[in-house]
């Protein structure tokens, strides 16, 4: 289980060549966001310069460091990693930590490459740099990959209160309905159903059917 967990952290970190110099700054706790205030975080510096600068001997530039996490209400998925993602500012104050709903918000996903939820990623600068790719979503996962990019070390021990249960991200999925997953769902029935129906096998079965139909009917009218 270690083993996997390390590979998962090792291809987090080929997303980048050095670590992440972030900004020593002191952030309120994570909140929600709307797709509006999570543009003016991701573009910090409008434009070509929008992007992880270094001085003259090559060294990074500091630059604010946001984790993002996208998450769905309904997922029963994000709502387990809720309460550690809650937890992160508390060990990582220097990091501001913000969450969007990546179903109310789809324009994000495929500019980020976002493919499924929860999906946590490192901006630094406005330019996203890496994406948590563990299976397990626990506060101490994500303090990991956040000090393996940062080299930032957690505020003290890591511990998940039942504050951290109760939001901003909720631990309890909602039962909405994912309009979405529906027609997502319908369409693989109608496109199984179509090429069924156009299948050889299908035609084999019908011609059986009629067939056995057929000489139903003339046994009746010769027994009649």
């Amino acid at each position: 289980m270690e083993s996997r967990r390390s590979h998962a952290m090792q291809k987090a970190l080929n997303y980048v060549s050095q670590l992440i110099n972030c900004l020593i700054n002191i952030f309120q706790i994570d909140k929600i966001v709307n797709a509006t205030r999570l543009m003016e975080l991701l573009m910090l510096e409008p434009g070509p310069s929008n992007r992880s600068r270094n001085d003259k001997d090559g060294k990074q530039l500091p630059g604010t460091c946001v984790l993002v996490l996208f998450y769905a209400r309904w997922c029963v998925f994000s709502s387990q990693a809720a309460p550690h993602f809650n937890a992160i500012p508390r060990s990582f104050p220097h990091i501001k930590a913000v969450a969007i709903d990546a179903i109310k918000h789809q324009s994000f996903n495929a500019q980020y490459g976002i493919v499924g939820v929860p999906t946590l990623m490192l901006v630094h600068n406005g330019k996203p740099v890496a994406k948590f790719n563990d299976t397990i979503y626990t506060l101490e996962s994500f303090a990991k990959f956040v000090s393996h990019l940062t080299n930032l070390q957690p505020n003290g021990s890591l511990y998940v209160t039942s504050a951290d249960f109760t939001g901003p991200v909720s631990s309890t999925p909602s039962n909405e309905m994912d309009y979405c997953l529906v027609l997502s769902w319908i369409f693989i029935v109608a496109c199984v159903l179509y090429f069924t129906s156009r299948s050889r096998w299908w035609q084999q079965f019908v011609e059986l059917i009629q067939n056995t139909w057929l000489e139903s009917n003339a046994e009746h009218e010769h027994v009649d």
